[in-house]
């Protein structure tokens, strides 16, 4: 049975889904990125994340509870979740400015690096989105090896502060 408080971010994942289907993984992503972009207006400018040095990253997901309750649901993460990460891997190769990508482990990554990004624009910062892992097992993290150049950290830094956490990424000010 399906908890009340539960309904409305398991709509929004099967909304997802069906997107995909009716419109596709290009439109559903620019979908995505424009719902984290509004979120962020909402909250106003701020960075987020524990400091690490020059770093900062996230112990856990925000996004990670619901993802998590959606596939003990469902049995699985649907497909439609698998292509939206396969359209932006691909969309990415062929980006120029690799180092203005998002480091994608799951969907919920899309609007979350387009929340943190617009938030910390909003505040006077650009961000590095370095990596992240997703807290579904099996899923291997996803790495940014232009913003982790840029950031002038080593995979081997990155891998060791993704050992307690899922996200990592820099701000850097904007001048």
């Amino acid at each position: 049975m399906i908890r009340l408080g539960s309904m409305l971010p398991q709509a929004f994942m099967i909304g997802i889904t069906d997107l995909v289907n009716i419109i596709g993984p290009e439109k559903t992503v620019k979908w995505l990125i424009q719902i984290g972009r509004e979120l962020a207006e909402t909250q106003g400018p701020g960075l987020e994340g524990a400091p690490e040095g020059d770093l900062n990253y996230l112990p856990i997901c925000p996004f990670s509870d619901e993802l998590i309750h959606f596939i003990d649901m469902f049995g699985e993460r649907p497909k439609e979740f698998q292509t939206i990460v396969e359209y932006v891997k691909e969309r990415e190769a062929a980006n120029t400015d690799k180092v203005e990508c998002p480091a994608v482990a799951s969907i919920l990554c899309l609007m979350h690096h387009a929340y943190r990004v617009k938030r910390a624009e909003m505040a006077g910062y650009g961000t590095l989105h370095l990596a992240c892992r997703s807290v579904v097992t099996g899923s291997k993290p996803a790495y940014n090896e232009e913003a982790i150049a840029k950031a002038g950290v080593t995979k081997e830094e990155v891998d060791k502060i993704l050992e307690k956490g899922v996200c990592i990424f820099k701000f850097v000010k904007e001048e």
